[in-house]
């Protein structure tokens, strides 16, 4: 492409441009990435704050809305580490997912749902049923490092999961399959499914988390497979025009771990089967520091998006994360690496970021300091709220608030002098 300065005015001109998904038009290049922050009820169905959260991000000018924080199988709903989820694996549940879909229409934004079968290495063991995941490997969270401002005292090892069957492989890619039909008659213009951080097809993707030695280990083209499998199934139930993409790492950020061209090799054997999209994140949860940046544009100086254009070519579409600058974000787009801009809690921060974006109106962005007190909520399964953002968590004003207790939770967590305490406490626990 043609060089030009990548001003205000230039970026607002790119990111307000249209982009094509397949079958669904975009207006905008600017995406609402998925989070586990919609309150719905404690069954699984959307609440008032739910729809009212997804309403004011698709008011604030979004072109498409990513609903995530959602699961299409009762083994997902089961072990979950937080909850309630927003549920996709129900056919009961379609005429209450209808009413989100229709929410953000009316706003006019594009939705899609993301599909969430298993938490893999992440899930919690319940009601007799054990963790699944490629190999029997558990997640040492934040070996890598913690994102700003959050503390684990003594660290954490999760469970160790099973190795999952053949047949039980076999049976979470029937629930994605189900889970897409229930988004598509839902009236979700498109899906997405999970295969990032340390979840359940995430395992599959790097030799860091899979040590199979049958044919879903091994080889790039054995790795890919469960995922390719997947994708191939979703793409048969819902026809060639409906947008299908997934929602991938593209760098471990750990020793002897899988890079970006790993990864991005990897993407092209499962773009053979219909692959329309990809959503490119960043570490996982070995590595929190890389998947929760502090600073825009981290995913683009360590080469994750052009690996991947590389390998893929110009037809998938690739979706950068946590590069909240705009001229940034339109600079990658106008230079053939990515497609579109997709943001979480900056979102969180100034739900008309997008707006203020198309319409030159930088200065007025209320920016997301990085303080992660978001990412405390939710990790203590507290209604998440944002401290820049009043309004946050209270787009419906009978949502539920977090308590007093939650609320000295969420401080303490935060609080490195506090949680120094604390982890000398437990490691001095730990020898004893």
């Amino acid at each position: 492409m043609t060089n030009i300065s990548m001003n205000t005015s230039n970026a607002a001109k790119v990111l307000a441009s249209p982009l094509q998904i397949n079958g669904s038009q975009i207006k905008n290049r600017i995406i609402l990435g998925p989070m586990a922050v919609l309150r719905p009820t404690e069954d699984g169905r959307p609440s008032e704050q739910t729809i009212a959260f997804l309403k004011r991000r698709a008011q604030g000018g979004v072109g498409l809305v990513i609903v995530g924080g959602s699961v299409c199988s009762e083994r997902a709903w089961n072990e979950s580490p937080f909850s309630p989820n927003l549920r996709f694996d129900k056919d009961a549940f379609v005429d209450d997912l209808k009413r989100v879909s229709d929410a953000v229409h009316e706003c006019g934004a594009a939705v899609f749902a993301q599909l969430f079968p298993s938490f893999g290495r992440m899930g919690v063991p319940r009601n007799g049923q054990w963790i699944l995941a490629a190999s029997p490997k558990p997640v040492n969270l934040g070996a890598g490092g913690l994102p700003n401002h959050l503390y684990i005292p003594g660290g954490r090892i999760t469970p160790v999961p099973h190795e999952a069957s053949i047949q039980e492989i076999k049976d979470i890619e029937a629930s994605v399959v189900a889970g897409a039909r229930r988004a598509k008659a839902s009236g979700f213009d498109g899906v997405e499914i999970g295969a990032h951080m340390c979840y359940f097809y995430s395992s599959f993707l790097s030799p860091l988390a899979n040590q199979r030695t049958d044919e879903y280990g091994g080889s790039v083209a054995n790795r890919a497979r469960a995922l390719r499998d997947v994708v191939a199934a979703v793409r048969a139930e819902v026809g060639p025009d409906y947008p299908v993409g997934v929602r991938m790492s593209v760098n471990d950020h750990m020793p002897d771990g899988q890079g970006p061209e790993g990864y991005a090799e990897v993407a092209a054997h499962i773009a053979e089967v219909g692959l329309d999209f990809i959503s490119l994140s960043e570490g996982n949860y070995e590595s929190m520091r890389d998947n929760v940046p502090s600073t825009s544009g981290n995913m683009l100086n360590h080469g994750g998006p052009q690996a991947f254009r590389k390998a893929l070519g110009s037809g998938v579409l690739l979706f950068l994360s946590s590069t909240p600058d705009p001229r940034q974000a339109a600079a990658a787009i106008w230079d053939g690496d990515v497609d579109a801009s997709m943001l979480a809690r900056q979102m969180l921060a100034d739900p008309d970021y997008a707006v203020k974006v198309i319409e030159g109106r930088e200065a007025e962005i209320v920016w997301c300091d990085h303080a992660n007190s978001c990412l405390r909520r939710l990790i203590l399964n507290a209604p998440v709220a944002c401290h820049k953002n009043p309004e946050m968590g209270r787009e419906d004003p009978k949502a539920k608030r977090s308590s007093p207790v939650q609320n000295l939770g969420v401080w303490v967590a935060g609080n490195n002098v506090l949680m120094g305490v604390a982890d000398k406490l437990v490691r001095a626990t730990q020898k004893k």
